[in-house]
């Protein structure tokens, strides 16, 4: 705002200079002085703006100095009051409209003939100042509204982070739990069954050539504590590992959910019949022809929704990627296609691509033979 009073300040002091040579052919140096003192006037409290108390002191000095000058030098000095004025009476004053009733008050010290000048460069001055105040005001306000965002965004981002760290703490500490439960359940289970077998078999080694028929019956026993033993660790083992459904499903949502947060479509996910017969690796080239479909409509189809939509039938599985879009006549196989092909081709199957309604990928694989 300093700035640009300084330069309205500017304008009206090269105006005054400019009718007071052209009205007198010479400046006189009491006049020049004059306009030197209120320079350095307005130029120090433009310095010596971050002090707030400085401001109203050089504005009253000015306000002395123009009087001074227009009463023993040159009236039309007087032309320079307005915006001091102005800017005095906004110092003490927040609404500043009574502002104008003091800048046009010096009338009464001005010949007739400048009467007119004055109050127009009164108006003036209250017009450029109001605005120049308002739009002060909103820059600052939109100023303190971007810091408080700012700030907002930091304390989000902290709190993000610290859910993360948390997040990870957490699953740390339940695979640590996991860990302690299948230990200590192996240690329970199974160490102790093996222990028993030991001890059984160590006292059939005793009694082998002392009580032979003892000694058949503890190692047979220990036989069947430890086939108890080996079951024990199967079915643990066998209750950890997620089925290859789960694993298979979860890994496409993840897909689908990294989809949906980088643009602005929610894709739809239907699937229907024993996903257990989808092989590990049918999984993964579904996982990554689904990838690619997805990547092929944000980039051509113009499309608003899209399915997936997975069916275990009686002979084959059949996965279709299908969007809303503009479609296509004649599909043409780029890079993306072939790939699809090339994957789905190495499970044995056959990719099928249709542009008629909108834009579809259709995936029909074979049961794997185990």
């Amino acid at each position: 705002m300093e700035g640009w009073s300084l330069g309205y300040k500017a304008i009206l002091l090269f105006y005054i200079m400019g009718v007071a040579y052209l009205g007198h052919a010479s400046l006189s140096p009491w006049f020049i002085l004059s306009i030197l003192f209120y320079c350095s006037l307005n130029i120090a409290s433009h310095i010596g703006s971050k002090r707030s108390w400085l401001l109203p002191l050089f504005s009253v000095l000015s306000i002395l100095l123009i009087l001074l000058s227009a009463y023993s030098i040159e009236s039309m000095i007087l032309l320079l009051l307005p915006p001091n004025l102005y800017e005095l009476i906004s110092y003490y004053l927040r609404k500043v409209w009574p502002a104008i009733f003091f800048m046009i008050s010096p009338l009464l010290l001005l010949q007739l003939d400048q009467f007119s000048l004055y109050l127009l460069i009164a108006l003036l001055s209250y017009i450029f100042y109001t605005n120049l105040q308002t739009s002060t005001e909103k820059i600052e306000r939109y100023r303190h509204e971007q810091e408080d965002l700012h700030q907002e965004v930091f304390q989000l981002t902290k709190r993000l982070h610290e859910n993360n760290e948390w997040m990870k703490q957490s699953e740390y500490s339940s695979k640590l739990e996991e860990r302690n439960r299948l230990s200590q359940e192996i240690h329970d289970k199974v160490g102790h069954a093996m222990t028993g077998a030991l001890i059984q078999m160590e006292a059939s080694k005793r009694l082998l050539h002392k009580d032979p028929e003892q000694s058949v019956a503890l190692l047979n026993n220990a036989i069947h504590i430890s086939k108890d033993g080996i079951e024990t660790v199967r079915r643990v083992l066998h209750n950890m590992k997620p089925p290859t459904e789960q694993l298979g499903i979860n890994r496409l949502k993840l897909i689908l959910d990294e989809f949906s947060s980088n643009h602005s479509i929610q894709p739809s996910f239907m699937y229907k019949g024993n996903l257990d017969l989808i092989t590990p690796m049918q999984w993964r080239v579904i996982q990554e022809n689904t990838r690619e479909a997805l990547t092929n409509t944000m980039r051509y189809a113009d499309a608003t929704t899209v399915s997936v939509d997975i069916q275990v039938l009686n002979t084959l599985i059949r996965v279709e990627v299908l969007d809303n879009g503009s479609g296509v006549h004649k599909v043409k196989k780029g890079l993306g296609i072939t790939g699809m092909e090339e994957r789905t081709a190495a499970v044995n199957g056959t990719i099928i691509v249709d542009g008629s309604r909108g834009f579809s990928v259709t995936m029909i694989m074979p049961y794997a033979k185990i």
